[in-house]
């Protein structure tokens, strides 16, 4: 595999200005909470913070909650994607009027607010783990639907009837026209869900749960534990930011000419 050095150079030095804002970043919080500027018992000093993340890394706490809220937000996200990618492909296809008339509905749907909904589903499915996971999903489903939709439609038809004057039909013309033409948009719409999915099941577990990440904060929050509080959202925000990575690492991966756009533009 042959590497390319000057792309190689801009990934190191890209590395470098974003490791540089982070180190300063908690530099600043040090100095401001060692001179004084800040309250220990409100913001704590940065290299306590750190070393509590240290820590819960080391004995295992994280880990065991960060595998039962993935766990979690994987089920509601894989069933999100599953139904959001079946249904825009038939409503964005064969069954447009049906989406037309359905519309105006779920765009009031995907505005409801989650949080206000969790009430509702406490109700209707209990306090277990299904509740968690249809809030994930009720936040995830609107964005893979939509953008599936949107890309099916835009679809060239063109190209479609040039693939049928080549005989391709069926599932021929699905895997080698439709699917290809409409994955970057349908891409789109699992990125937004995955981030969604995350954050969200935080939040779930803040409101109603007995383990995971959302639940370990709440309960710092609780017994006053201002350390763990902050290192645990530090956490929470770097496993963010770490999905975020992967799904773009997935993205150039499949759509590497899109990642090559990027490139160009920047």
């Amino acid at each position: 595999m042959r590497i390319d050095p000057s792309k190689l150079l801009k990934q190191v030095k890209n590395m470098a200005v974003s490791s540089l804002s982070i180190l300063l970043f908690f530099l600043l919080w040090q100095l401001a909470s060692s001179t004084g500027l800040l309250n220990d018992s409100i913001i704590p000093q940065a290299i306590d913070v750190i070393k509590e993340i240290g820590r819960r890394l080391i004995d295992g706490v994280y880990l065991t909650h960060t595998l039962l809220t993935l766990k979690r937000a994987a089920i509601g996200f894989l069933y999100a994607l599953i139904i959001g990618i079946t249904a825009g492909f038939l409503l964005g296809g064969k069954f447009k009027t049906l989406a037309k008339l359905l519309m105006p509905l779920f765009k009031l749907l995907e505005k409801l607010n989650p949080f206000a909904l969790f009430p509702v589903f406490m109700m209707l499915f209990g306090i277990g783990e299904t509740c968690k996971e249809v809030l994930v999903f009720w936040v995830c489903v609107w964005p893979v639907l939509f953008y599936t939709i949107l890309g099916v439609e835009g679809v060239d038809r063109l190209m479609i009837r040039s693939a049928k004057t080549m005989g391709a039909k069926g599932g021929r013309l699905f895997l080698k026209v439709i699917l290809p033409a409409t994955t970057p948009d349908i891409f789109t719409g699992i990125k937004l869900s995955a981030q969604w999915a995350f954050f969200m099941i935080i939040s779930g577990e803040i409101m109603g749960s007995s383990a995971g990440l959302g639940w370990f904060i709440w309960t710092s929050q609780i017994k006053y534990q201002i350390i763990s509080l902050y290192g645990a959202t530090i956490y929470v925000a770097i496993l963010g930011v770490i999905i975020n990575k992967l799904f773009r690492k997935l993205e150039s991966r499949f759509l590497p000419w899109k990642q090559k756009a990027f490139e160009i533009a920047d």
